[in-house]
């Protein structure tokens, strides 16, 4: 009959709250509370509340003494009657209730305690529970008096920026469900890490630990029942703020990381209407990116196993991240690629960051490896900068000219990967010049990644139709070893190659979204391959 209900309350919102702050009580005994059909403890039970969860009084019974303690049996209202489900309504013994909401200690903890150790569906409750360094701006008289922030979460409702208004959930959260129509109760319930919604508007605010965060009305996308109600800004990222590469194995690892705007702060006149404002305004978010202004509020990485990572001790103000998985190393380890702009709409400075992430019990180590960059400006300043990865380190390009168009530098380096700590890249030598090819042989199932800009081509000929250009260091999986070609004074096999992961092209496209499937195999020429 529960999990029925619980279907029926989830087909409507109505966000409103259906009583007023005086019927609200809430149960205190940290063993729950037994609801019964009369007030007296012979009689049969109907449902058991949990501590802190909160009901709506509909009348006051008869005195009763019970455990030492004297007060009222009060009748409760749970459910009202709608279709084919009765109303639930019964009696608790009032010496277990008290109008003041209980402590249910952090977001982790209620999660943990309360929602996964019951063995209900869902947990009654008037709003998010309260948590410590956490403060809920409910409406707008709650702003008058409000903690310092010294950050803003970006909204994810603003048309312009996030015209999808498409969020997933960066790790496991709890969602609320207002009262509806077949309700007197609003109830908690959990989302899984990953899960992906859509957001209608910002509902609400919230302050926690010196972040400003929206709460949002949303809907779960690919569900066969979908969920909807408010869920906590910070609990989400955009669904562009994630990376996902191959383990090899069949697996994948995952990145989630949330964006914060600091210069949307307590010294912005934080006014619910000033922030309103700067956080539905594309220039809000055009100008941290020119400034390279954004600030990472919280990075997550999920294993092939769906066990989470928290990227702690990690401070970073890139524009955005991105997982990588070198698979064609001898001793692959997840890295972290940073990308960071410093500039004008004229142009500017874009450089690179690469980071090794060790994960290591519930959190992820990280050691930066290589800095790399390129200036490249409407005064005439040209460059090009990429890195690439070899069965022992890695490769950065860098390409330079100045205003005048004349070359400042053209030097690839090579950075090795320590033997015994392989999150350890030891800073090698410059070489002037680009990175050349070499002869060489392959076989099927081997990982490789281009040194270069390389074309996919339909066939294994130069004159073929070439499907795109790939980036430097986009992985991909040899499928087919094709005939020995000598090209550029470089002889090696032409092979067919399958990108591992969704990487883009040279021109922006998602290779395994934007290409139809057989057009994402395709063949390149292997003197141009590492």
């Amino acid at each position: 009959m529960m999990k029925k209900l619980l279907l029926i309350l989830a087909t409507l919102v109505v966000l409103c709250f259906a009583a007023a702050a005086e019927d609200i009580m809430y149960v205190t005994s940290p063993d729950g509370l037994r609801v019964r059909s009369e007030p007296n403890l012979s009689s049969a039970k109907i449902y058991v509340l949990y501590y802190g969860e909160y009901v709506l009084v509909d009348k006051i019974g008869e005195k009763a003494t019970i455990d030492g303690i004297t007060a009222n049996w009060v009748k409760v209202n749970l459910f009202d009657a709608h279709d084919d489900v009765p109303a639930v309504s019964g009696w608790v013994f009032g010496g277990y209730l008290s109008k003041k909401e209980q402590d249910l200690g952090d977001a982790f903890s209620f999660i943990k305690t309360y929602l996964k150790n019951s063995k209900k569906p869902a947990y009654f409750a008037p709003f998010f529970p309260g948590e410590k360094d956490t403060v809920y701006l409910k409406d707008a008289s709650e702003w008058n008096n409000i903690p310092s922030y010294n950050c803003a979460l970006e909204n994810l409702c603003q048309k312009n920026f996030y015209p999808e208004n498409n969020a997933i959930t960066i790790r496991e959260c709890m969602y609320y469900h207002p009262p509806v129509l077949n309700s007197s109760l609003g109830y908690m319930a959990i989302l899984p890490a990953g899960t992906k919604v859509k957001l209608f508007k910002t509902a609400r605010y919230g302050i926690k630990n010196g972040v400003l965060f929206p709460i949002y009305e949303f809907i779960t996308l690919g569900e066969l029942e979908p969920v909807r109600g408010y869920i906590r800004g910070i609990d989400l990222t955009n669904i562009n703020c994630t990376s996902s590469v191959s383990d090899g194995e069949g697996g994948s690892y995952n990145l989630y990381y949330q964006r914060a705007l600091p210069h949307v702060n307590s010294e912005y006149q934080g006014t619910y209407e000033k922030v309103e404002e700067a956080l539905n305004s594309v220039w809000t978010y055009e100008g941290a990116y020119l400034r390279d202004g954004y600030k990472m509020n919280a990075i997550y990485i999920k294993d092939p196993a769906g066990q989470c990572y928290y990227v702690d001790d990690y401070e970073t103000n890139a524009n955005s991240l991105e997982l990588e998985y070198p698979l064609n190393m001898k001793k692959p380890v997840l890295c972290i690629k940073e990308n960071h702009f410093s500039g004008g709409y004229g142009g500017g400075y874009i450089s690179t960051k690469i980071c090794t992430a060790e994960l290591l019990y519930d959190t992820a180590k990280i050691r930066e490896s290589f800095v790399y960059g390129y200036l490249s400006v409407d005064a005439g300043y040209e460059g090009m900068a990429y890195h690439y990865y070899t069965d022992s380190g890695a490769v950065t390009y860098e390409y330079q000219t100045d205003e005048m168009g004349n070359v400042e530098y053209n030097r690839h380096t090579y950075y090795g990967q320590n033997p015994g700590l392989p999150y350890v890249f030891w800073d090698g030598d410059s070489v002037n010049g680009e990175p050349e090819g070499k002869s060489q042989t392959f076989k099927k199932g081997q990982y490789v990644n281009p040194v270069c800009r390389l074309k996919m081509r339909v066939s294994p000929l130069l004159s073929s139709w070439t499907i795109c250009s790939l980036q430097p260091g986009t992985l991909l999986k040899v499928e087919e070893v094709g005939e020995k070609q000598t090209i550029d004074g470089i002889t090696a096999n032409w092979v067919k190659v399958e990108p591992v992961n969704n990487d883009r092209s040279v021109d922006g496209e998602l290779l395994k979204e934007s290409f139809p499937a057989e057009e994402t195999s395709a063949w390149v020429f292997g003197g141009y391959l590492e």
